[in-house]
């Protein structure tokens, strides 16, 4: 697995993540997604991920920076 951390926006289920660390490797720094069922199934699949929830109340500047950011 690659050393690069990734950061994901919109994340939904996270299928996106999914694919991008299939393909590239690393591993998920912080993902972002205010919907409440997409953050239940955020929680179960990745409890020692940080959900950042609503992308307009982030401090982008308090975050430690991540190699890739993908979007969903």
């Amino acid at each position: 697995m690659s050393g690069l951390r990734i950061g994901s926006l919109c994340t939904g289920y996270g299928g996106l993540d999914m694919a991008v660390q299939t393909v590239f490797g690393g591993t998920l720094a912080w993902v972002a997604d205010s919907d409440p069922g997409a953050s239940r199934i955020l929680a179960h699949h990745h409890p020692d991920v940080p959900n950042l929830g609503d992308l307009t109340a982030v401090d982008w500047h308090d975050l430690e920076p991540v190699d890739v950011v993908i979007g969903g």
